[in-house]
């Protein structure tokens, strides 16, 4: 076979166009899924190859092919290319065809013209789809017949063989089910996922503790330890919080309302609480409309009209009062009248 032949067929596995210079190029041609003429089958996918005369343009692909090959220079190789081109065309004028290897082959006409014939397997040059098998279609009525052909092939088996199947099945049944119901399982091991509380337990509270009306809700697995409430579960961690520590909170909180200064008002007092400051006095009543402050005044200074919801004697008093409007006016300030 003529070397060049054998770079063409290796070309033609990766690429969709090999040029023969000074002859024409090989061109592939993917073909989609398709059914047969007679509609039984579908075939696979593949590749077609063709034959261009036009394109002779030495692009350089089996000359660099060549030079990989034979680990020699790009001149030597397209002198080699030349050779086994000028091998193929005496070949189709002496004996009118040449092979062009696994894409098909090459033919001279007596016009002289180029004629080219595909190969009738050319799966060998496309690996992505040579794997890939026809399959055979069957009309639903035809598979129909086929199945009940196959049950009436079936022939039933003696009624003592029936007898010790069934007889089988049932110590291999009764097996398993006792190993299943005898196996342990630690019930205080195991993983719970629900949206309530597991369990509840209630413990004797340790000396000056303070849980009255407590409820103490303990973990799966936790027999012994300290009652803790889970607040939140994560992959790596849980978050935790002591009952004891939460009902101290509570209580430090409860004392801290407490001890929040009762907001006055006082026309007679040097300094307010202010917690907003508008252009015109009829912007400050409509504000103070619209927030429902029970207890508040207007203090009209430097052009502007501040509404104020609690006084001092001094500037301390009035910002003590400032605790009990923090959630709302957090950015109240004290203002001398």
């Amino acid at each position: 076979m003529n070397e060049i032949v054998r770079h063409i067929e290796y070309l033609l596995v990766a690429h969709d166009c090999v040029v023969i210079p000074g002859l024409g190029a090989v061109l592939a041609h993917a073909m989609p899924a398709r059914c047969d003429e007679a509609a039984t089958n579908i075939l696979p996918p593949r590749r077609t190859f063709s034959f261009n005369p036009s394109l002779v343009h030495n692009d350089g692909l089996i000359v660099a092919s060549v030079a990989r090959s034979r680990s020699v220079s790009y001149d030597a190789a397209r002198a080699i290319v030349a050779a086994g081109v000028e091998s193929m065309r005496r070949a189709l004028e002496t004996d009118g065809s040449v092979s062009l290897g696994l894409a098909g082959r090459l033919a001279m006409t007596p016009e002289h013209t180029l004629t080219f014939e595909p190969a009738s397997d050319t799966s060998r040059l496309s690996p992505a789809y040579m794997w890939l098998p026809a399959l055979e279609l069957h009309t639903v009525a035809s598979l129909a017949r086929r199945r009940d052909a196959a049950l009436a092939d079936v022939r039933p088996a003696p009624h003592f063989l029936t007898k010790i199947a069934r007889a089988a099945a049932s110590l291999v049944l009764l097996i398993a089910l006792g190993l299943a119901l005898t196996t342990p399982i630690n019930i205080e091991q195991a993983q719970y996922a629900s949206l309530g509380l597991e369990s509840f337990a209630a413990t004797a509270p340790a000396s000056g503790a303070d849980v009255a009306g407590s409820s103490l809700i303990r973990r799966p697995g936790e027999l012994t330890s300290p009652v803790t409430l889970c607040l939140g579960i994560h992959d790596d961690a849980s978050e935790i919080a002591d009952t004891a520590a939460h009902a101290a909170y509570k209580r430090e909180r409860s004392a801290s309302v407490s001890a929040v200064v009762q907001p006055r008002l006082d026309l007679t007092d040097k300094y307010c609480l202010v917690i907003a400051s508008l252009a015109t006095e009829a912007e400050a009543q409509k504000f103070i409309d619209q927030s429902k402050i029970n207890n508040s005044g207007i203090l009209a200074k430097d052009g502007r009209y501040r509404v104020y919801v609690a006084t001092g004697a001094t500037s301390a008093e009035a910002r003590a009062a400032a605790a009990a409007f923090a959630d709302r006016y957090p950015d109240a300030w004290v203002c001398r009248k």
